[in-house]
Parts: C-alpha cells; sequence; structure tokens
C-alpha cells in the first residue's frame, strides 16, 4: 500500500516528461502504456485539486481570525471618544485646583497711587470722540504680566473662564462647561475649533463694549482672526484688561463683582 500511494510521485513525473506513446503502424500498444498517462494526468489533476482546497481553506481561517481581532479591538471612533473625555477630566480637575488656589477676586489690589494712575491711563486711553481705540494691552503684549502669559498659553480654556468670571459675563463653571462643549466638539472635525472662535469673538465684543473701544463692523473680523491665528494672545489681551479694572476698582469691575456676589445680571 505505502509503494501504491507513492507511485504518482516517483513514476508519473517521468511519463508527463515523456509525453504520450508515439504510434507505430497498426501495432496495438500494451493497455498498461496507454492508460498510464491518462493515471498520471488524474493523479496530477487531483494533487492541483488538493493544493485549491488547502488554499481556500488557509484564507479562511485568515480572514476569520481577522474579523476577530478586528471584532476586540476599539474602533476609531470610541478611541477619539474616550481621549476627549479623558482631556476634559483632567481640565476640571485643574480647574478646580486653579480656583480654590485664587480664590474670590478681590477689588483695589493696585499698590499705590502712582500704580494706579499709571492702570487707570492705560485703561482710560479715550480719543476725542470719547471711545478708546484698543485694548490697554497689544495682542502681543503677552509678557506684560508672565502668570497670565503662562496660564493663557497653557491652560487657554481655564483662562478665559477666569475672565468671564472678572467681566459678569458667566460664572466661573458655566464658563468651564462651555470650554467642556468646546472641545466636545472637536469630535466632529473642525467644528470645535469654529464654536472656538466664535465664542471667543462673540465675548471679545462684549469686552470692547464694556470698556467702550470700538466695536462692531471691522473689528469683528479683526476679532475672528485674533481668535483664529493668535487665540492664546487674546485670552491673555484680554484677561489683562480685566484684571486691571478691578485692581483700580473699575465701574466694570465694580458691576461684575456684584454679579459674582448676588448672581444678579451685569447691567
Amino acid at each position: 500500500q505505502a509503494r501504491l500511494a507513492r507511485w504518482p510521485d516517483a513514476v508519473c513525473p517521468k511519463v508527463l516528461a515523456a509525453g504520450p506513446p508515439p504510434p507505430v503502424g497498426g501495432t496495438r500498444l500494451p493497455m498498461r502504456q496507454l492508460l498510464l498517462p491518462v493515471l498520471c494526468h488524474a493523479a496530477s489533476w487531483r494533487s492541483q485539486v488538493g493544493s485549491l482546497e488547502k488554499s481556500a481553506s488557509q484564507l479562511l481561517a485568515e480572514a476569520v481570525e481577522a474579523t476577530e481581532v478586528a471584532a476586540a479591538q476599539p474602533g476609531p471612533g470610541t478611541s477619539a471618544i474616550g481621549s476627549v473625555l479623558l482631556v476634559i477630566g483632567l481640565f476640571v480637575i485643574a480647574a478646580l485646583i486653579y480656583y480654590y488656589v485664587k480664590g474670590e477676586p478681590e477689588l483695589g489690589t493696585a499698590s499705590g497711587t502712582k500704580m494706579r494712575d499709571v492702570i487707570e491711563a492705560r485703561i482710560d486711553n479715550k480719543n476725542d470722540a470719547g471711545t478708546s481705540p484698543h485694548f490697554a494691552h497689544g495682542l502681543f503684549g503677552c509678557f506684560d504680566n508672565m502668570g497670565i502669559c503662562l496660564l493663557s498659553f497653557c491652560c487657554t480654556g481655564i483662562r478665559w473662564a477666569d475672565t468671564a468670571r472678572l467681566a459678569g459675563w458667566l460664572t466661573f463653571w458655566v464658563a468651564i462647561a462651555v470650554m467642556c462643549i468646546v472641545e466636545l466638539g472637536s469630535l466632529f472635525g473642525f467644528l470645535g475649533f469654529v464654536i472656538f472662535i466664535s465664542v471667543g469673538t462673540y465675548f471679545r465684543q462684549q469686552a470692547r463694549e464694556d470698556f467702550g473701544i470700538r466695536s462692531g463692523g471691522i473689528t469683528v473680523a479683526e476679532d475672528c482672526l485674533s481668535y483664529t491665528c493668535c487665540p492664546c494672545c487674546a485670552v491673555a489681551q484680554e484677561a489683562q484688561q480685566y484684571e486691571d479694572a478691578w485692581a483700580v476698582e473699575h465701574d466694570v469691575a465694580r458691576r461684575a463683582d456684584v454679579f459674582i456676589r448676588t448672581g444678579a445680571p451685569v447691567a
């Protein structure tokens, strides 16, 4: 039986290489010589079919294995949601630490009459029309206050939320919630950035109105560009404006102080 099982491998290559037997006149060839090539071809076809069946089985097994591995791994959407939730969690923890370290804002923290005069003159830079042409600090005047500068660049959302509190726009934690919503918008690609620019531009216009700085018209485009190209600088600029107002007990700061302590909207 072992020899019978091995005969195709031993005999067929020679038979198939030699080709069919040539006819010799009218002589009848032995049956063995006629059937041997047919049997060898059949054995060859059977071997090829077996190889194809084996390859198909391997491909099917690999496909099933790849499907199981893909199903076990989290999809890109799940991974993105997890990353955003992690960022929001860390952001809220950092905001909580900042809130309790800084405490409630205080009016009149400017030291000395000379310092107060300098700050007041910087805030009230009014022209002949009675309006301030620009903010007290330039857009790139971040280094005027290094603490605000570092916070604006490292924790932009927290610094913006504190400015919203100092301005009386929103409570600190409502402003933090707004920043969390902006972060959730990042799950939809560019939408989060568009929301951030829109929110920043809207409240920057509010800051202009608070201090009598020219607003509306072309300034909307200016503020939009500021938040598009230099959001950290824009947040730092607004923060310095309101911190200065609180330091010299500006009317804007007094109104915001009432809002913080009573919850009454700023008139």
